[in-house]
């Protein structure tokens, strides 16, 4: 009788991992769905379907608090140094993206000396200052406010200060930058049409970035396809960190691949998720052997090429491929052996 298929990959360890990623420091307890302690689904099929599953608000909620104490700080601060900001988030906590308990959370921080716009838009005063040294003045006096208040502070990073507060314990990420008003946001006022030039303290210089917009199209296509936008994306980005090699696929990418993919791939009923793997895969092929179509892939605020015309990205793409794939080889195994298919209905919760 021959031996049956060996598993590629040792779920126990990933299960290990993914609880780390979940565990409350406090309490020394993983926050977890109640299915995850049921016996009878296997390993493989509670790694895909825990790592799709959004993080405790109430942790959410804790990141954000953890934001609001550094805000504050750096409101008192700036502001004995004659220094008005005004402050904003971005990243993945944003779009419910995020795969870990403690989550990192990006704080913008505007300068309120000018905003730029963009033509066709006309400035009605011209603004006199150096735009630039005056962003560059406001990343050194956030680092020498935050340096005198926090433990941990790095400054090292081109566009951030990373912070690491203890009480709620987080990666903040402070990033300086200016407002850049659009014609749609003068016409509008929604802000998701704002622009913003981050400071880039390495080459001194700024750059152009659509984050509010990003965020509003990844939210609103997630509404629309019943959240399967982001279950795959923490799941891509759970298989990402999770690899014995490193992938080098940003948060960023792996979220455009996913928010190209067709609506009704995406759609799937809660207790079908499982067919998310399946369609990831398609994409993720699609992505990589369609030149054209990677070439022309475009990010959520349709501003920005995801990958442009270069092509060393391919291999990390195969990479994330290849553990995406060998995870539905051995689901499909494992539920097998339980006389069930991928496509049937799966209670978990």
């Amino acid at each position: 009788m021959e031996e049956s298929c060996k598993m590629k990959k040792n779920y126990t360890q990933r299960l290990d991992k993914l609880k780390e990623r979940r565990l409350d420091d406090i309490f020394q307890k993983a926050i977890l769905s109640e299915s995850f302690s049921d016996i009878s689904i296997s390993e493989s099929v509670k790694y895909a379907l825990e790592s799709m599953s959004p993080i405790d608000p109430s942790y959410t909620e804790n990141t954000y608090l953890a934001s609001e104490n550094i805000r504050n700080n750096l409101t008192k601060g700036l502001n004995n140094k004659g220094l008005t900001v005004e402050y904003r988030h971005q990243g993945s906590v944003e779009t419910g993206t995020h795969i870990k308990l403690h989550s990192d959370i990006d704080i913008l921080v505007f300068t309120q000396k000018y905003h730029n716009v963009e033509p066709p838009l006309t400035p009605l005063s011209p603004y006199q200052g150096d735009a630039l040294a005056d962003l560059k003045e406001l990343r050194n006096e956030c680092y020498n406010v935050l340096n005198s208040t926090y433990n941990q502070v790095d400054n090292s990073k081109a566009k951030s200060i990373q912070v690491f507060p203890t009480n709620p314990k987080r990666k903040v990420d402070i990033v300086p930058a200016n407002w850049v008003n659009t014609q749609d946001y003068q016409t509008t006022t929604n802000e998701k049409y704002r622009g913003i030039h981050i400071y880039d303290k390495d080459n001194h210089l700024r750059q152009k970035d659509f984050p509010f917009m990003h965020i509003a199209n990844v939210k609103s296509k997630n509404a629309i396809v019943n959240g399967g936008l982001a279950k795959l994306v923490r799941l891509l980005k759970t298989l990402k960190v999770d690899a014995e090699y490193e992938i080098d696929l940003s948060s960023f990418e792996i979220t455009s691949i996913v928010y190209n993919m067709e609506n009704h791939a995406l759609n799937k009923s809660k207790h079908q998720e499982l067919l998310l793997l399946n369609e990831g895969s398609r994409q993720l092929d699609k992505v990589i052997t369609d030149k054209l179509y990677r070439d022309s892939l475009m990010s959520p605020n349709g501003k920005e090429s995801v990958f442009g015309t270069s092509e060393t990205k391919i291999v990390e793409l195969k990479k994330l491929k290849l553990e995406l794939d060998e995870l539905i080889e051995d689901i499909t195994e494992e539920l097998g052996k339980q006389f069930k298919r991928i496509d049937e209905n799966i209670i978990y919760g």
